[in-house]
């Protein structure tokens, strides 16, 4: 194809444009961070999102990739958030976070016996509990670990927001009494990791954020009490936003598959009863209107009832009842709720009020049930608890004791009778050893003391019969003085 010089002279390309181009010099600043990262002034603000544009096509090619693998993805707070107005996943989740901390628990002492400063500084201690409002934070932060797969519990000491960034040292140098002014709950969609190392897999650090930025807000990691749950392998950490996987998003699959089958079962019981009306059709199979028909429907229609009488020509019409057999639409129903209830860890008749078909109940399903929920306890409560009775003790005394820590209440009555019976067990086991002279009371008394379970643990050690001889001589040689 020939073309004139016209054509020629609309495609000619500006060479001072293309040369202005080229002169482009991208500098470090052109690659700062953005203003929500680290309030970054408007003037020095000069981010080129357009230069992550490749970055952002291959993560979502690999992403879908996944996805069409049957590799599950991050699915995003926004699902998580519509998913947590399902009432299903909603039920779930909230009764686990209500058996996480119901029955709640108390602090104790390990070691040796109380004294009754001990004890005082326990029940002082109990009393910043309920001032804080520490089992309701806890309580929600199980609940959002459902929903999203963690949160952040912010130690708010009443600082400024310029000086959040720098470490929260707990030392009565640096934490005044009675400063900490509570604690805040900060939801996982409004934080954003900072630095954290991901090239040396020695380091404490590594892919462990040191600064959060709280709607760009800085803030060192020492300021926040961190729950999380369903730990992920290091690569998916950075996609997750360091949390954990959600439990909603794992019981995601399952739900789905219920109600499918669910409203499966309700479209065929809507099927189960088709009434078959053969009569002459061939006025409407012609293109006539089909008024007659109409009429003659309608009218079967109003007399179909179990009261009613149908009547119908003998020669020209017939009447036909199909129902389809709903045999094993129970079972399929049946196995989908138990899929679910396995996938929340739950026991069929404690999540549905059911019994499964095939397996024996009882006992042993709640057993296992208590057992999860004490694992869980641990996993997500357990390095939180000790960071925030230190935070505690360092706002009302100034120090830390190490030895006092928290213990969650038994949440099975089983367990609770069989320790008495343990102990009842033992205590007429220490009586037959003190009849026979193998054993002395002191000794009895300290193995009490000892044992965080006996109830006793907070009495004070027993004075031995020789202390208390040389204790009566010198009684008596006071009262021969007198």
């Amino acid at each position: 194809m020939v073309m004139s010089k016209t054509q020629r002279k609309q495609l000619h390309i500006r060479s001072d444009v293309v040369d202005k181009q080229r002169e482009t010099i991208v500098t470090a600043d052109s690659y700062c961070l953005p203003y929500t990262m680290g309030n970054i002034s408007e003037e020095v603000r000069k981010v080129q999102d357009d230069c992550f544009t490749p970055v952002r096509t291959m993560l979502e090619h690999t992403l879908q990739s996944m996805g069409q693998e049957g590799i599950p993805a991050f699915v995003g707070y926004g699902v998580l958030t519509g998913l947590a107005q399902n009432g299903l996943i909603r039920a779930g989740v909230e009764m686990r976070a209500r058996e996480m901390t119901g029955k709640w628990g108390k602090l104790v002492r390990e070691g040796e016996g109380q004294s009754e400063v001990g004890i005082e500084k326990l029940q002082e201690l109990e009393q910043e509990l309920l001032r804080f409002k520490v089992r309701e934070k806890f309580a929600r932060a199980a609940a959002f670990c459902g929903y999203y797969g963690g949160m952040l519990l912010f130690i708010d000491t009443g600082e400024k927001d310029e000086l959040l960034a720098t470490p929260l040292t707990l030392s009565k140098e640096t934490f005044s009494l009675e400063s900490l002014k509570g604690f805040r709950v900060v939801e996982p969609f409004t934080v954003t990791p900072g630095y954290y190392n991901s090239v040396n897999p020695l380091k404490s650090d590594y892919y462990k954020p040191s600064v959060w930025y709280v709607q760009g807000i800085p803030v060192h990691e020492s300021r926040f009490i961190y729950f999380s749950e369903n730990k992920l392998p290091t690569l998916l950490r950075p996609a997750y936003n360091f949390f954990g996987l959600p439990l909603a998003q794992k019981v995601l699959d399952a739900v789905s598959h219920y109600t499918g089958c669910r409203e499966s079962s309700a479209r065929l019981l809507q099927k189960y009863s088709l009434t078959v009306f053969k009569t002459d059709m061939n006025d409407v199979l012609s293109g006539g209107w089909g008024q007659e028909l109409d009429k003659r429907v309608d009218y079967f229609t109003q007399m179909r009832d179990n009261d009613g009488t149908v009547t119908i020509d003998k020669e020209r019409e017939d009447l036909v009842v199909m129902t389809t057999s709903l045999a094993g639409v129970t079972d399929l129903v049946r196995q989908s709720m138990e899929y679910v209830a396995a996938m929340f860890n739950e026991p069929v008749t404690k999540m549905w009020g059911l019994s499964p078909a095939g397996f024996n109940t009882g006992d042993n399903d709640l057993r296992n049930h208590y057992d999860n929920i004490e694992s869980l306890q641990k996993d997500i409560f357990g390095d939180a608890l000790t960071k925030l009775l230190r935070v505690l003790q360092i706002n009302k005394y100034g120090e830390i004791d190490d030895s006092i820590r928290f213990q969650f209440y038994s949440l099975s009555e089983d367990d609770e009778s069989m320790m008495v019976s343990n102990n009842k067990l033992k205590a007429e086991t220490d009586t037959i050893l003190i009849d026979a002279g193998i054993i002395s009371p002191e000794e009895a008394r300290q193995r009490l003391i000892e044992n965080p379970d006996s109830e006793y643990n907070n009495l004070e050690a027993y004075t031995s019969l020789e202390e208390l001889s040389t204790e009566d001589d010198e009684q008596q040689k006071e009262v021969t003085i007198l």
